[in-house]
């Protein structure tokens, strides 16, 4: 099976008429949504690293830089906005390809598109090809590969940003595989590094070499072409459960955009449906949440090598622990702000005392669903159960509620007028004549 050369082949043939119309429409929200926590994470110290190595480097001004003043190369402003949109795993997901699905790609055809001065509808079918080229790989390389230790998000999220940039500069079939080789060879990401700064970084890297692996091939560079499937290829060494059955079934999807979750918790999405499941039962107000001595949390066994940190000390550390968002959670804190999570809530000695009584379990058997069950004092027991990995198709009512989550993080930084434009210009986008008219309104920050 030549892979590569079928994939390269549905990338080069990409147009913004063969789109489906949910598509479309979900692509602007998650753009929208892109933006919104790249201008949370525009602030963040590991924004401010990137940011003064860009500038010491030095670079032709290109693209811009998300929430700031600063215009760099196109592959510096992919890597910087890309790390910044990560910076609070506040990002959306799409289960096909395992990770976040936005966050590698939005970068890359931002910063290519600002400088090729190409409008709206080409970002669209650039994205939407990029996302689609990301769960065309989740599928092909199967479940090993995340399990493994493989970040897909800085993986895979390579090759989908390469195949979006190939979109842009209008690579023909030969030259979008010579892109796919040279973003495979480069593409990396450890699960090792959830909880520091790396974890971002793996989103910017995608970014930035997915779009410079595009760029080279325009100009000659060559690979070899069939780096999925090689021996010694990217499958081989990095995805022991491969299958082209699957690559084969996942090719005959129309579209993969329509089917991206986004999360409305500013924490790893594995802990969300233990949150909604949690918020639900201390609704019911059957209980004293105080009453509570014991809490079972049951999640699918992956998420045990993800987010079940069990003590942690920073506010990086609590987005990926399992017994601490939980604990939040039980004391009905906003787990959607940006703000909570810092090295002090870690600390926080009645908030500790409730992480100490949740126990994090695995599924004897693989289920989705995340079962919560609560033990009062008096040996009352109650059980919830969520799962929110599955995509709302009624997209009216996403707009709504994507669109008070970026107000929320767009205002402090742009002002309430300009995020409110900002809003209105993503829902348009495949009006917008050229991307500048989109990233001048973010370069305009206080």
């Amino acid at each position: 099976m030549q892979a590569t050369r079928l994939l390269a082949g549905r990338v080069a043939s990409a147009g913004f008429d063969a789109v489906p119309d949910d598509a479309r429409e979900v692509a602007k929200q998650a753009i929208m949504d892109f933006i919104g926590v790249t201008l949370a994470g525009a602030g963040e110290p590991l924004t401010g690293i990137l940011l003064a190595e860009a500038g010491e480097q030095g670079g032709n001004p290109q693209a811009s830089v998300i929430g700031t003043t600063t215009r760099a190369s196109t592959t510096q402003a992919a890597l910087i906005n890309g790390a910044a949109g990560h910076a609070h795993d506040y990002d959306d997901v799409h289960n096909a390809m395992s990770g976040h699905p936005t966050v590698p790609v939005a970068p890359a055809v931002l910063a290519l598109a600002e400088h090729l001065n190409r409008g709206g509808r080409d970002l669209i079918t650039a994205f939407c090809t990029g996302v689609d080229v990301e769960c065309i790989l989740g599928r092909y390389a199967g479940p090993a590969h995340y399990a493994d230790g493989w970040h897909n998000t800085g993986t895979i999220g390579t090759f989908g940003a390469a195949a979006a940039s190939a979109v842009l500069l209008g690579l023909d079939a030969q030259r979008t595989g010579q892109a796919l080789g040279i973003a495979g060879t480069q593409a990396a990401g450890l699960k090792s590094q959830f909880g520091t700064m790396c974890k971002p970084l793996h989103a910017g890297h995608a970014a930035s070499t997915g779009l410079q692996s595009a760029s080279l091939a325009a100009r000659g560079f060559t690979s070899c072409d069939d780096i999925l499937e090689a021996s010694q290829g990217f499958m081989d060494t990095q995805a022991r459960s491969a299958s082209e059955e699957r690559f084969e079934q996942a090719m005959k999807t129309e579209a993969f955009t329509q089917d991206i979750c986004f999360k409305y918790h500013a924490a790893c999405y594995l802990t969300h449906s233990a949150i909604e499941a949690t918020r639900a039962l201390c609704a019911s107000n059957r209980f004293n949440p105080r009453d509570v001595t014991r809490i079972d949390v049951h999640v699918d066994r992956g998420h045990l090598r993800v987010c079940n940190i069990q003590e942690p000390a920073s506010g990086l550390e609590a987005k990926f622990s399992l017994r601490l968002t939980t604990a939040m959670a039980m004391n009905n804190l906003d787990t959607a702000s940006i703000t909570l999570f810092d090295d002090a809530i870690t600390r926080d000695p009645d908030l500790v005392s409730f992480r100490d009584r949740v126990h994090v379990h695995a599924h004897e058997t693989s289920q989705p669903e995340t079962i919560v069950r609560m033990t009062t004092a008096d040996g009352r027991q109650f059980e919830e159960s969520a799962n929110v990995a599955i995509p709302l198709r009624d997209l009216t009512r996403q707009w709504q509620k994507l669109t008070d989550k970026f107000l929320t993080l767009a205002a402090p930084v742009l002002g309430e007028d300009s995020a409110q434009q900002v809003a209105l210009t993503c829902r348009h986008l495949e009006d917008v004549t050229v991307t500048r008219e989109l990233t001048d309104q973010l370069r305009r920050a206080p």
